[in-house]
């Protein structure tokens, strides 16, 4: 059986295309990363096995723009998620490239062990990423920046190191926050997610960074753009016994009717008449129990602070 050593070893030796002008490329390591925070998360499905699902598209997603500045183009999945194969890590059942792989037992059992998976973040961090993106994946990661002199260098641009800081809380909150509550909007149930990875919803803050607000899971709700923006202007709030609280008399609102906007000239089939159209209505939501289908809630705390700007209240 391969030791942890060794596995450590193993992830520090990636094959990765290099390049002087780029440095490291980040697939194969974020990838890797992603699946430690689902076996971390018990997302990762029995004996091992990963699925190329919307938890794993969303973590890996949410690292990307760290080293988007850095790389210059698009960091795709799909590459890592075939060739890391070839580093040994896991397998693809029957040799074939699809939608699910098995982590190798030795490393799986290793990576149920919260001292090897923060060892082999160490790794993966400082082995294939610059000092300003290692700062950002430590924080993405939840873990402290090490003292050497690499960080010692960008801590002494703190606005660089604030930024990257940031910018890494932003990732894990938005991993936590939108996979806790099951890709849903909180605010009008909605959910989509598609087998790239396409996700609609962000993850927004109750109490806002402005008012000390933290980024953790339960200052946050997953939101659609539309939901996230009335949410901010105030609009609509959250009861104690999480009920939506709409501010009724600070806004009017309307929308097109389905007949008005179909053209004469086209037909609408049955399936696909007027009366299958559900025009948005914010008013409509008041009193509705809020959508949250995944074990995070809300703290209290936030949700007071928020309902206290409610327009009108």
């Amino acid at each position: 059986m391969i030791s942890a050593q060794e596995w450590l070893r193993r992830l520090g030796g990636l094959n990765v295309s290099r390049s002087k002008a780029k440095g490291p490329a980040p697939n194969k390591p974020l990838l890797v990363l992603a699946i430690m925070d689902l076996v971390e998360e018990g997302l990762a499905g029995q004996g091992g096995v990963v699925k190329r699902d919307a938890h794993l598209q969303l973590r890996f997603r949410n690292f990307t723009p760290i080293c988007a500045p850095r790389r210059g183009n698009k960091i795709d999945l799909d590459l890592p998620w075939e060739y890391l194969a070839s580093d040994g890590l896991y397998q693809h059942p029957q040799g074939r490239v699809g939608d699910t792989v098995k982590l190798d037992q030795a490393l799986f059992g290793l990576l149920m062990q919260p001292d090897f998976r923060m060892a082999a973040r160490k790794v993966l961090i400082a082995t294939y990423f610059p000092p300003d993106e290692q700062v950002a994946l430590f924080a993405a990661c939840d873990m402290t920046p090490p003292s050497n002199a690499d960080i010692a260098q960008v801590r002494e641009d703190q606005a660089v190191y604030k930024t990257q800081l940031r910018r890494g809380r932003c990732a894990r909150f938005a991993s936590q926050v939108v996979s806790g509550h099951r890709f849903t909007c909180a605010l009008t149930g909605y959910r989509l997610t598609t087998a790239t990875g396409f996700n609609l919803l962000e993850a927004a803050h109750i109490k806002p960074h402005a008012q000390h607000g933290p980024d953790t899971p339960d200052n946050g709700l997953a939101l659609t753009p539309t939901a996230h923006a009335l949410f901010d202007a105030h609009l609509w709030s959250i009861s104690p016994d999480l009920r939506i609280v709409v501010a009724r008399d600070a806004f009017e609102e309307s929308s097109v009717s389905p007949e008005s906007s179909v053209s004469p000239e086209f037909s609408v089939s049955p399936e696909f008449s007027a009366s299958s159209f559900s025009p948005f209505s914010l008013k409509a939501l008041h009193g509705k129990p809020l959508h949250l289908p995944g074990p995070l809630r809300p703290h209290p705390d936030y949700l007071s602070n928020h309902h206290h700007y409610l327009k009108g209240a």
